[in-house]
């Protein structure tokens, strides 16, 4: 019998409603018999929804959250200059620097006499650019120093993320795993530059990518392609059940988008679509699970179209209940789009969709080809394009007697390459493989 795995996730914030896949890959890998410990930067909202998995699991008891300041670890505000002042989002008032500073010494004293040579490495902007001057490192460092414990594997999810915690590997002796998802290999390097992964992928002993598509764009940003292996995310197809869709002469034909409400997503143009088919289908429901800074303005599109009786926005919600709107809708749809150059890495609805035995329609645009069998289990239309996006709706719509096909050619596509159940069993294998070959540093 393989002995278990001790593993440390390091995160942003946990747990995250939108960021089901990682509670599923924790959970999973605790089911084999694994011992997952959590390791993040923040705490979600009081108000913010959480998956019951939390409670059943016990996460909350196996997560320590770094001990610091908002203003360092979650703005990265620099103290820099002592005599200045800092306003925090939100603020009524300033802050001094020179407080701030004094409030991070006894951090930076534990730190210097655990770990003086990672110490001094978390303050130079060499680097941990922005971080070294917000101190937001030292904190993160003292906040490890306290549990120096043995890990057999570190794996950070999202390339900022393993930014913030590449020093973990030398801290903890242990390799070191980084997932790349979506903005971290598109928004933020627009933003901060092509060379912000520099040091990661000099460090760093592994880099998952959940596509070919976000494959190709992590190698282009700098990352040797001998780091990299392609690790989708996966799903429970237990969670999800296959039904065979119809619908009867008189019944509702449902719609049904799960994505955040950003741009990128899409939204705009999938509400276009479906009120343009509402002028055949006045009948036709849909139902759109998330929540983003998008909602007012989607609120009031929603108006415009005259779709207030149609579209329902159930904001961000947990797992049970977006299974719940899956088991009765009967089309799915996510229009994502580029923004700037931005696209998403792999689209996991989609696959949530098809395993359910949804017929899907989604743009062609970054890795959400990859996530369906074009025209087999659902129909891929350009990016922006209303039209085509509706007349793919309409036809669908108009003959439900090609959807029980279409769902099985999606369960079984979904069944050969998500099963997170055979994906975990491949990770387990990437963590031993990693560990035997790791040279452990005195």
């Amino acid at each position: 019998m393989s002995i278990p795995l001790r593993i440390a996730f390091l995160l942003g914030s946990f747990p995250v409603i939108s960021e089901t896949f990682i509670l599923r890959q924790i959970t999973r890998l605790l089911d084999l018999g694994h011992d997952v410990r959590i390791f993040a930067n923040a705490r979600p909202d009081d108000s913010t929804s959480i998956h019951p998995e939390v409670a059943k699991y016990n996460l909350l008891n196996r997560t320590t959250y770094i001990d610091g300041p908002a203003d360092s670890i979650v703005w990265e505000l620099p103290v820099w200059p002592l005599s200045g002042h800092t306003w925090p989002p939100g603020a009524t008032k300033s802050m001094a620097n020179w407080r701030r500073f004094a409030g991070a010494l006894p951090k930076l004293a534990r730190c210097f006499c655990s770990a003086t040579g990672l110490t001094r490495q978390v303050l130079r902007a060499s680097e941990y650019r922005y971080q070294a001057a917000s101190l937001s490192g030292v904190y993160r460092l003292a906040t490890l120093c306290r549990l120096r414990t043995g890990f057999d594997v570190l794996h950070a999810h999202f390339g900022p993320v393993g930014c913030s915690f590449r020093f973990a590997r030398d801290l903890w002796n242990a390799p070191f795993v980084v997932s790349f998802h979506g903005f971290d290999f598109s928004t933020l390097p627009r933003k901060e530059g092509p060379a912000m992964y520099q040091k990661l992928f000099s460090s760093v002993d592994m880099i998952t990518v959940n596509s070919e598509f976000t494959r190709s764009r992590v190698e282009k940003l700098g990352c040797p392609s001998g780091k990299l292996r392609k690790l989708p995310v996966g799903l429970d197809l237990g969670e999800f059940p296959f039904s065979e869709r119809g619908c009867g002469a008189n019944e509702v034909v449902r719609l049904l988008t799960v994505a955040r409400l950003v741009e990128i997503k899409g939204h705009e143009f999938s509400l276009r679509a479906v009120g343009k088919v509402r002028e055949d289908f006045p009948e036709l429901r849909y139902d759109i699970v998330g929540d983003g800074p998008l909602r007012p303005k989607l609120e009031q599109l929603i108006a415009e179209l005259g779709l207030k009786n149609v579209v329902t926005l159930h904001g961000a919600r947990d797992g049970a209940f977006v299974r719940g709107l899956m088991r009765d809708a009967h089309l799915a749809l996510l229009g994502s789009v580029s923004i700037e150059g931005d696209q998403e890495g792999q689209g996991l609805f989609l696959q949530e969709a098809q395993a359910c035995g949804l017929p899907v329609i989604a743009t062609q645009h970054g890795a959400l080809p990859e996530g369906l069998l074009t025209g087999k289990s659902g129909f891929l239309v350009a990016e922006r394009d209303i039209d085509a996006m509706a007349e793919r709706i309409n036809f669908l719509v108009a003959h439900p007697e090609v959807w029980p096909e279409i769902g099985r050619q999606g369960r079984r596509f979904v069944e050969a390459r998500y099963d997170i159940r055979r994906l975990n069993e491949q990770l387990v294998g990437l963590y031993r493989d990693l560990r035997a070959g790791f040279k452990i540093s005195n």
